[in-house]
């Protein structure tokens, strides 16, 4: 058991590192706090993932949206989330749009994960996955992008 742990913590670092010293982090360094928030539903993409992820749905009225996934021919709006501003899990200088899956509404392993955004250009968006398994040593995991 605590081989499998360190081992777990080894692998998060590992990537964490790779993360962090990618091109992607520059742009993401480089980015600014949407202003205004995200509304509406926002295309998204990914290199890491294949699969019937679809994008983002926000309403910035209410701090708030919902991942959207083509299923069956059809989207359907699954694990919400709670959207603030504040400053970067990993990038403590830089201040972000957080997406926080630590709501009531969803199961405990989607809890632990916090995207952060910042715009790139007008309407696009870079943003970074991040797995919150311990407080003081957060995992990055990998980026998305967000489109209009």
């Amino acid at each position: 058991m605590v081989c499998a742990v360190v081992g777990g913590i080894f692998l998060g670092l590992v990537r964490t590192r790779k993360i962090q010293t990618s091109d992607n982090q520059k742009r993401f360094l480089a980015g600014v706090v949407p202003n205004p928030a995200p509304d509406g539903f926002f295309k998204g993409s990914t290199t890491e993932y294949k699969g019937s992820w679809q994008g983002k749905e926000f309403d910035a009225t209410h701090s708030w949206g919902s991942n959207v996934f083509k299923e069956n021919g059809e989207l359907k709006k699954r694990f919400p989330f709670k959207t603030y501003v504040g400053k970067g899990l990993a990038d403590r200088n830089l201040d972000v749009l957080k997406i926080d899956y630590n709501i009531r509404e969803n199961p405990l392993w989607l809890r632990l994960i916090l995207d952060e955004i910042v715009e790139v250009k007008p309407g696009k968006y870079l943003g970074k996955l991040h797995l919150r398994l311990f407080l003081f040593l957060p995992f990055s995991l990998g980026y998305f992008t967000l489109e209009k």
